[in-house]
């Protein structure tokens, strides 16, 4: 469950293009993803994101950072 703090600041970032840092639980290294944030799932804890590579789903309690960036 993402607390009322944490939903506020991902309201803000959503359209907008970012870098997020995330981290599988299985795995040794973070992994990082660039692109604009499209939608924000709070009951199912997803967050859908639009990159280079395609739309894609993280899950949000993997997600250690989210910094907003220029899209250059």
């Amino acid at each position: 469950m993402v607390k009322k703090m944490e939903r506020r600041y991902m309201e803000r970032l959503k359209g907008k293009y970012c870098k997020i840092v995330t981290r599988e639980p299985s795995a040794d290294r973070a992994s990082v993803v660039t692109g604009i944030l499209e939608d924000i799932d709070y009951e199912d804890g997803f967050i859908t994101v639009d990159s280079w590579q395609g739309p894609g789903c993280l899950r949000i309690s993997n997600i250690i950072a989210i910094k907003p960036e220029r899209k250059e």
